[in-house]
């Protein structure tokens, strides 16, 4: 065999895998297509991008991917336990106050949305022409809501929650506030930092959830504050 030849097997995988594929492959057409995905905004991503990125052929692609949209429900899958979600979820739940709870909801939107959103982008691209994206896009606000719920039945144990307001239109509120689409208006489209999205929208949300005075400042403008101190 050719060094050419050599170099063209170690390149691409064959397509003689058992069905399925190898599981180490398919992280890296996970890898491929995620690095994709947010470099292009989750617009303009084909196949044949993936699989040149992933050093794979197509028809190595299509046994490990049965479409498109099945190759994007698994990158969201992949994202989510790389970045850390399942711990973030953790840390929400043990979090010891509905206080803290919220604001560090809102901290993670602030620090994993501009990952999140080009993958919301192209699930929602694919999610008519496949019923695993939509159940999967249905999932995550299901989960959100959830979290929402979660907080805000926290806040009434600690008689934190503001006393005219209902729990259930609470938690909606709270679901609301926190959307990709208002971050999307507010950073993307409105200009703010991810600090000014974290502390206003703190501010926000303990003015009409709560009867705990908004701070003046967030956590992150005072640590800013402290470092330019530090510097004069």
């Amino acid at each position: 065999m050719s060094s050419t030849q050599t170099h063209r097997r170690i390149k691409l995988d064959s397509v003689s895998r058992p069905k399925g594929g190898e599981p180490a492959t398919r992280q890296r057409i996970c890898e491929a297509a995620l690095r994709l995905i947010v470099k292009r905004g989750g617009v303009d991503v084909p196949l044949a991008d993936v699989a040149k990125a992933a050093r794979v052929s197509r028809q190595a692609l299509y046994l490990h991917f049965k479409d498109r949209a099945a190759l994007f429900v698994a990158v969201a899958q992949h994202a989510n336990d790389k970045r850390g979600l399942p711990e973030a979820i953790r840390r929400l739940r043990q979090a010891p106050t509905g206080l803290d709870a919220l604001r560090h909801m809102v901290a993670t939107r602030a620090t994993l949305n501009p990952d999140i959103w080009p993958l919301a982008r192209i699930l929602d691209s694919v999610r008519r022409e496949d019923p695993a994206a939509e159940i999967t896009l249905h999932d995550r606000l299901a989960e959100r809501l959830g979290a929402c719920r979660m907080i805000v039945e926290q806040l009434a144990r600690d008689g934190s929650l503001r006393a005219t307001l209902e729990p259930t239109i609470a938690a909606d509120l709270l679901w609301a506030f926190t959307s990709l689409r208002t971050w999307e208006d507010l950073v993307l489209v409105r200009g703010w930092t991810a600090a000014q999205y974290e502390e206003r929208l703190v501010a926000t949300l303990l003015r009409v959830l709560t009867n705990t005075p908004a701070p003046g400042t967030s956590s992150v403008s005072k640590r800013r504050d402290a470092v330019r101190s530090q510097r004069r």
